[in-house]
C-alpha cells in the first residue's frame, strides 16, 4: 500500500510539473538537449555498484551497455529513435524462498536513467522484455529470473558511464556500466 501512496505522489507531481508553464518552454532545444538533464545530484562513481544488487529477497544485476542504431527490432515490436538506442541489459531475480510480484519490490524500473561520461542523464524511453509475455503480470516463482532491455533516446557516439534506478524511496541508486 505504500508503494502505491509513493506512485500516487510521484504520478501528481510528473503531470504538476508537466502542466507549469516555464520559461524554458519557449525553446525548443534539439532532441539530444532535450533528453539530457540536470546533473547535480548524481552520485559519484566510486559509490556506484558494480554487476548486481542482492536486496529484499530481489536480485537486479546490470550486465553491460550496447550502443545500437537507430532502429531496433524487438520480439514484439519496432523500436525507433529520435537519435540513436544505447540499451542496458537488466535481469531481475526472486531470491526469496516465495513467490513475488514486482510491483512489491524495492526498486523501480520505469525510472531509471543514463548517465553518460560528461554527466549528462537521459531517461528510460521504452523497454524490450526478453521473457515470455504472459508472464508480465504473474508473481516470479522463488528463484525465477526475466530479463529487459531498457532503451535510452541518446546521441550517437555518447560513452555511457552510469545507471540508475531508484528504490523504494526513489532514492537513486547507480550501477557502473
Amino acid at each position: 500500500m505504500n508503494k502505491l501512496k509513493y506512485l500516487s505522489i510521484a504520478a501528481l507531481l510528473l503531470i504538476n510539473s508537466a502542466c507549469t508553464p516555464s520559461q524554458q518552454a519557449k525553446l525548443e532545444p534539439s532532441s539530444s538537449q532535450a533528453n539530457a538533464a540536470d546533473t547535480t545530484n548524481i552520485e559519484p562513481v566510486s559509490k556506484a555498484v558494480s554487476g548486481k544488487v542482492n536486496r529484499k529477497g530481489w536480485e537486479v544485476s546490470v550486465t553491460g551497455v550496447k550502443y545500437t542504431g537507430q532502429k531496433i527490432q524487438g520480439k514484439y515490436t519496432t523500436y525507433e529513435a529520435a537519435e540513436v538506442w544505447t540499451v542496458v541489459p537488466v535481469t531481475v531475480k526472486n531470491t526469496s524462498g516465495k513467490r513475488q510480484r514486482e510491483d512489491d519490490a524495492w526498486f523501480h524500473l520505469f525510472s531509471s536513467k543514463l548517465v553518460d561520461s560528461k554527466g549528462n542523464k537521459y531517461d528510460l524511453k521504452d523497454r524490450e522484455i526478453k521473457y515470455d509475455i504472459d508472464l508480465l503480470n504473474k508473481p516470479f516463482s522463488s528463484g525465477e529470473s526475466r530479463s529487459v532491455d531498457l532503451l535510452f533516446d541518446t546521441p550517437k557516439g555518447i560513452k555511457a558511464d552510469k545507471f540508475i534506478i531508484g528504490d523504494e524511496n526513489f532514492k537513486p541508486m547507480p550501477f557502473k556500466v
